[in-house]
């Protein structure tokens, strides 16, 4: 038919310039020239243009996402930075029944962009707010829908869910390709715990080696910490999960792909109209302090429900006591617990937390938890409870704990033992959390995975673990000085954590100021501090610091990584609350180390005061000084040490 048309009309051109073109030749031609562009419209794009990539730019234009197809190998895209490409070509794609989502026939097409510019604040900077600002775009392939955030500091991807009551999701071949050569920082544990709660060291290797390095095979969890070739970083990880399984990463020599729990028999998605994956992430940052400073992660988290948040004056921040990891014989004892609030009350804590064992050992466990709560309230102490989440999977039972704890005046509950990111344990989680803000409780999720931002969405999330901390000193996996100077830049950068630093008297190989400094290295809103009150309360070891102690801020208002910091080796970070500041640092070598102190980020330094905590043989050397005494000062580190400085105004 085509054929044809083209004869008609090739016929018909040479007699156009001339008066005497009958009616019934005009039609003729109409005719066909109507069948070439019917047939054009079913044809598919020309070669030139099905290579043609799609071109996304970040506010700045800085960040650069190419997207494009190549043949029939599928989709992929690369990422620049100011024409430097750090993701080399990496596939797009996710599998639904067995099937791709996205049509093989089909070219990508940019259906909308727009700029998104907004503002939050989160109770973690201490409601100061923070700005952030990308380009969103919406990109078709065929019927399907991808989304992507470009940012001036990374970009992010999300797939749109067919529109369907249910979704079988099987696969993901979104990857992320980076040169073999860089410094890769992961976590490891070398038994099936590690993906299960994510209490990994904190280690290096090369990128290529990733795929090989673990004794219990290439999964490695989020989020993947590198530090290219030119000293800038890139991270790996994801944002917004809800109603799906967690992201790990599958390495395979200098590529990363999406992988799941399930595997191959994947997993059910309610989906419908506007249904997404969580992001998958790719941050960058030229230093350590853009680093610990960036808010993708954050912004791609929903806002809180209006609804459900309506009253948040439940939900404060502040220093917690813990029994549990310095127990003795007389753990859980009543009146062991209420020494431990009277201590708390006098070192400015807010909250006691009753931990395993609690409804084993009281025989009226209610009525004893009352007596704790009635006791604590006294003291303008508040108390949280412990439960493994297996009690809670029930959502009638869950309701009645819940209610409970509500009644008798809990503030919070520290949920254990979820030891997966399997989709099920997503839903428990993102579904607790609902339940808990019904009842006006705040929740610490132990035995789980890393944040991915849910805390902006669910802000009575205070803090969770997914890390490895303190209580592995006392299992016989004492934790090594590096690994605490690399948290700060990994783990810490998805969110809060609850690692329960300042365990003095069981402190591995580090120094008691390393443990002193850990307190304002590592954000947690509900800062669990490890040692027991009545210790730091009546040994005289512990006097210089019982002043900080009972200022200790958990929340902050602005934070600066320092010069000298090393992931790994040393970890040197400024944080500000009101006009105080604090400098504290920790050294990861078993070699002392010097840095030179510079303080020029305080305005008006001669007006401040400053103490200075360090190691000393005996225990803490506490100094009251100047600030230009230690402004561009040298300052040494003993081996796995630490110090930490405080800055206060002078009132006139």
């Amino acid at each position: 038919m085509k054929y044809i048309a083209v004869k008609i009309i090739g016929s018909l051109l040479p007699e156009f310039p001339s008066k005497g073109l009958g009616l019934h030749k005009i039609a003729a031609f109409l005719l066909a020239l109507n069948i070439l562009v019917w047939i054009g419209s079913f044809m598919p794009a020309t070669a030139s243009c099905a290579e043609k990539p799609l071109l996304l730019k970040s506010p700045s234009a800085a960040v650069t996402v190419r997207i494009f197809k190549e043949g029939d190998k599928g989709f992929f895209y690369t990422l620049s930075l100011n024409n430097q490409e750090l993701i080399k070509p990496s596939r797009l794609g996710l599998s639904i029944s067995g099937k791709p989502l996205l049509d093989a026939a089909a070219e990508p097409e940019l259906l909308a962009s727009k700029t998104i510019t907004e503002s939050f604040a989160l109770l973690r900077y201490n409601y100061q707010q923070r700005s952030v600002s990308y380009k969103k775009y919406q990109i078709s392939i065929g019927k399907n829908r991808i989304e992507l955030a470009v940012f001036d500091n990374g970009c992010a991807i999300r797939y749109q869910l067919p529109n369907a009551q249910q979704v079988h999701v099987t696969a993901e071949q979104t990857s992320f390709v980076l040169d073999s050569g860089v410094r890769a920082w992961f976590f490891e544990r070398n038994n099936n715990w590690k993906l299960k709660s994510y209490a990994g060291l904190w280690m290096q290797t090369r990128l290529d080696s990733l795929d090989r390095i673990s004794a219990t095979g290439p999964i490695q969890g989020k989020p993947i910490v590198a530090q290219l070739a030119d000293k800038s970083y890139l991270f790996i990880t994801e944002a917004a999960l809800q109603h799906y399984s967690g992201m790990r990463l599958k390495a395979n020599k200098n590529s990363l792909s999406v992988d799941f729990t399930e595997g191959d028999k994947g997993f059910f998605v309610q989906s419908g109209k506007g249904s997404f994956t969580p992001w998958r992430i790719i941050g960058l940052a030229s230093n350590l302090n853009e680093l610990v400073n960036q808010n993708i992660v954050e912004a791609l988290n929903e806002k809180p429900d209006e609804y459900l948040y309506a009253n948040t004056d439940y939900i404060s921040p502040g220093k917690s006591a813990w029994s549990w990891i310095t127990r003795r014989e007389d753990y859980l004892e009543p009146a062991v617990e209420k020494s431990i609030i009277d201590a708390a009350a006098q070192l400015n804590y807010s909250y006691t937390l009753i931990d395993d064992g609690w409804e084993e050992k009281w025989k009226q466990k209610w009525q004893t938890l009352k007596e704790l709560v009635d006791h604590g309230q006294q003291k303008n102490i508040k108390v949280w409870v412990w439960k493994d989440s297996k009690y809670l999977r029930d959502t009638a039972y869950c309701n009645a704990f819940l209610d409970t704890l509500n009644r008798l005046g809990v503030a919070g509950i520290k949920i254990d033992f979820m030891n997966s990111e399997a989709k099920e344990l997503i839903d428990f989680e993102i579904g607790f959390l609902k339940a808990a803000a019904q009842k006006k409780l705040m929740v610490n999720f132990h035995g789980c995975h890393t944040s991915t931002g849910e805390y902006r969405s669910f802000p009575n999330e205070m803090t969770r673990e997914g890390v490895r901390g303190a209580e592995l000193n006392i299992m016989n996996e004492p934790i090594p000085a590096w690994h605490n100077t690399a948290l700060p830049f990994t783990r810490y950068i998805t969110g809060p954590a609850d690692y329960t630093p300042a365990l003095f008297s069981n402190r591995a190989s580090t120094t008691l100021t390393h443990q002193l400094a850990l307190l304002y290295l590592f954000d947690s809103p509900f800062q669990c501090i490890a040692e027991n009150p009545v210790t730091l309360v009546n040994d005289p070891l512990y006097k210089p610091i019982l002043p900080l102690i009972r200022n200790l801020p958990t929340t902050w208002d602005s934070t600066l990584v320092l010069d000298g910091s090393e992931i790994g080796s040393c970890a040197i970070i400024a944080k500000k609350k009101g006009e105080d500041w604090y400098v504290a640092a920790i050294n990861g070598l078993t070699s002392e180390t010097n840095i030179t102190l510079d303080l020029s980020f305080v305005k008006g330094l001669s007006n401040y005061r400053a103490t200075a905590i360090q190691d000393a043989k005996m225990g803490f050397s506490s100094l009251a000084t100047v600030p230009s005494q230690l402004h561009k000062k040298k300052i040494s580190i003993p081996p796995m040490g630490g110090f930490v400085i405080h800055l206060q105004p002078i009132k006139q």
